[in-house]
């Protein structure tokens, strides 16, 4: 797999419930807006290139979630364009960073930071996105918050669809 990390949901939005406004974007305020992953270095790992997007889509009842008064499906589906499940026409977004991150065997690289998605003002079918982060680097026996070898400088990458 390509993935250094594990995947994180950066929205969700339940399609019985949201409004329009929930799908205007994505902002720092709002709940899984930041992002904290851990990439261990291992044989044949990294560098760090970028960032990867995709969507999952639940159809499944409602009574899945506790609701009585909501129809059954008899058959719930899954729709993933996530790079687990081979090629799709939705495909996934990559979000490349202008300099890859190395990482060095038997040290942990965590990148912290947050994402920013918006409506583009030409389409509004399509999203820019801003993502901001800082990269550390520990050993890898190190804890989470451990002592730190490496603190990059803060970067902040905006990527607008032409």
């Amino acid at each position: 797999s390509s993935l250094l990390a594990e995947p994180a949901m950066v929205k969700e939005l339940d399609m019985m419930t949201c409004v329009l406004n929930d799908s205007k974007g994505l902002f720092k305020a709002d709940a899984n807006s930041s992002f904290d992953f851990d990439v261990v270095s291992g044989n044949g790992s990294g560098p760090i290139s970028g960032f990867a997007g995709w969507f999952t889509a639940d159809f499944k009842s409602r009574t899945d979630s506790g609701s009585e008064l909501s129809p059954q499906v008899s058959n719930p589906a899954l729709l993933s364009t996530g790079p687990e499940n081979g090629y799709t026409h939705w495909g996934q977004q990559v979000f490349h960073l202008l300099s890859s991150i190395p990482l060095i065997h038997g040290e942990t690289t965590r990148i912290e930071g947050n994402l920013e998605m918006f409506r583009s003002k030409d389409n509004a079918r399509l999203y820019n996105c801003a993502i901001q982060y800082t990269s550390t680097r520990r050993k890898s026996e190190e804890p989470k918050d451990g002592k730190v070898l490496m603190q990059g400088q803060p970067v902040k990458h905006l990527y607008q669809i032409p």
